[in-house]
């Protein structure tokens, strides 16, 4: 069966270039442009989160902080941090987050972190 991963970014270049990544890696993607809109599409089969911290509506802090409280049956999903801001690492493993990927990413960490999850 395939890993269904959701990635979490208000950048369209990101998203879809990580939605490359892991689609060659034989993941499914489904994208969110931010936290609020990931809430709505979270989903029994949705096995990791792949999630930017900076977005506009709610940023990724926020969604780490909330979605385990909204969604109780969802709080074992993993989720992989993606940020060019170093200094939100400690607060966002704090939080619950897995890892801290920096950006720009490395198609070859991606897949190497994400299947370390799954």
């Amino acid at each position: 069966m395939n890993k269904k991963i959701l990635i979490v970014d208000d950048d369209s270049i990101n998203r879809k270039l990580l939605k490359a990544i892991l689609t060659k890696g034989g993941y499914q993607v489904i994208e969110a442009n931010n936290g609020a809109e990931a809430m709505e599409k979270l989903a029994p089969d949705v096995s990791l989160i792949l999630l930017d911290l900076m977005m506009p509506v709610m940023d990724g802090l926020t969604f780490l902080r909330s979605y385990k409280s909204q969604q109780p049956q969802y709080a074992n999903i993993p989720v992989l941090i993606l940020t060019t801001d170093d200094s939100k690492k400690e607060e966002a493993l704090r939080l619950g987050a897995k890892e801290v990927i920096i950006k720009p990413i490395n198609p070859v960490e991606v897949i190497e972190k994400v299947s370390s999850y799954l």
